[in-house]
């Protein structure tokens, strides 16, 4: 199954960078105004390398990794190790949670082998952006969010062997801490790697870097003429979390409908009366207790200004089997968010499969308060607010070879780039 593999790491110098200043979240959840914050924060910050502003920014992240190597900013590891990462912030209902998991090399393999399964679909124009900069770095700045299944812990048990020693990092990011450290002890590793060695990964987060890294692999094999398979292009950067971690937790992601022409709630509330109960609520708080109260099929509703609040519940779960194609499969037909895209915003408001795909009339928003302003200030249509996907549905839509729509999870927190690279010989 996975093969693992202990690496040397690049990372920042913290005898002459402070980490703090440095690191950022994943390309794809910086907006332009927060890229300018990274930039102004500081000229080592890692936005240079994952996200540059400048006219060719491919090889503007090149120049900068090439002189932070030369100066010293960033350092290349002398021994192979692997690296634990705990993350801890404060839950929604106001408790400690701490994610634990390590960072490594995995061998990069086609989906169809069975071993790193994806949960979400891919957009092609992010596969040529991210591709475009790993053949111009050739390195990952970031790593891969993967899951594997471990009820015994038995990978965590290694791994606490090791950490008695102080973390070689220790910063809080976005009110999350988070403490890494270095395993170089062999032993330790290899019975890590014989662990790995019969798991599955599913992609929790990093779809887009995990399918550049399997086309980039592609490429470089045709430029060799005695392929081994053990070069480091077959190889990604990624951290992998225990799917039965008391730590791993999902957040929903909302949706804003915006721009949809002669839109009409109250015409499509009364197709919605003959499947669905419609809840009407007094307050955005009692929504949100009344939605976390159902297990499926429910959705919060923002409409009007100033805001309105309603819950829908879809009356009969067997009714799924009419209000969506017969050819879905089970376990996608089983998702909230697809009933949702297909039935209601495709069926009823009229937002096609494509515009869907390209994100044309639907805003993705983590906080309800955001899709409140965004209705009363008349920038959406309507906002539906949803409960997370639970991760036993992630698991049984990747074993099943399925795919859901995007946006379907947001496994919290994000990893953040910086404190871990890997850079390809």
């Amino acid at each position: 199954m996975a093969t693992i593999k202990a690496f040397r790491a690049l990372r920042y110098n913290q005898e002459k960078i402070n980490l703090e200043k440095v690191i950022a979240p994943p390309y794809d959840v910086i907006s332009p105004d927060e890229q300018n914050n990274y930039y102004d924060k500081d000229p080592k910050n890692i936005i240079r390398l994952i996200l540059a502003r400048e006219e060719d920014r491919y090889s503007a992240s090149k120049k900068y990794f090439q002189d932070w190597q030369l100066d010293q900013s960033l350092v290349r590891e002398t021994d192979e190790a692997i690296y634990p990462l705990e993350q801890s912030f404060i839950s929604n209902d106001g408790t400690v949670v701490n994610r634990k998991g390590f960072i490594a090399l995995i061998k990069i393999e086609e989906f169809e082998k069975g071993i790193v399964l994806p949960h979400e679909k891919t957009l092609s124009k992010a596969k040529e952006d991210r591709l475009k900069l790993l053949r111009t770095t050739e390195a990952n700045f970031s790593q891969i969010f993967g899951l594997f299944s471990d009820a015994e812990g038995l990978v965590q048990k290694e791994i606490q062997k090791e950490l008695t020693e102080k973390p070689i990092c220790d910063v809080e990011f976005q009110e999350v801490k988070n403490k890494i450290w270095k395993i170089t002890n062999k032993n330790i590793i290899d019975s890590i790697v014989k662990i790995m060695s019969s798991k599955q990964i599913l992609i929790a987060d990093g779809h887009h870097r995990y399918e550049t890294a399997l086309n980039y692999r592609n490429e470089k094999r045709k430029e060799i003429i005695n392929f081994t398979g053990n070069e480091s292009f077959n190889f990604v950067l990624m951290f992998f979390t225990n799917l039965n971690d008391d730590g791993l937790v999902i957040y929903p992601t909302h949706r804003a409908v915006h721009s949809i022409e002669n839109f009409n709630w109250q015409k499509i509330k009364s197709i919605l009366q003959n499947d669905f109960d419609i809840i009407d609520c007094k307050s955005k708080q009692e929504m949100t207790k009344i939605l976390q109260n159902f297990d499926s099929f429910s959705y919060g509703v923002i409409e009007s200004n100033p805001a309105k609040f309603s819950v829908l519940h879809l009356k009969n779960s067997e009714k799924i089997k009419t209000l969506l194609s017969k050819s879905l499969p089970n376990e996608i037909k089983n998702l909230d968010v697809v009933l949702l895209h297909e039935y209601i915003l495709r069926d009823l408001i009229g937002i096609s499969d494509e515009a869907q795909a390209k994100k044309l009339n639907i805003n993705y928003l983590q906080k309800i308060a955001d899709c409140v302003t965004e209705v009363e200030n008349k920038k959406v249509n309507i906002a539906f607010i949803v409960n997370s996907t639970k991760i036993n549905q992630v698991r049984q839509v990747a074993e099943s070879g399925n795919i859901m729509p995007q946006k379907s999870t947001f496994f919290y927190p994000k990893l953040i780039s910086g404190f871990i690279m890997n850079k390809l010989d």
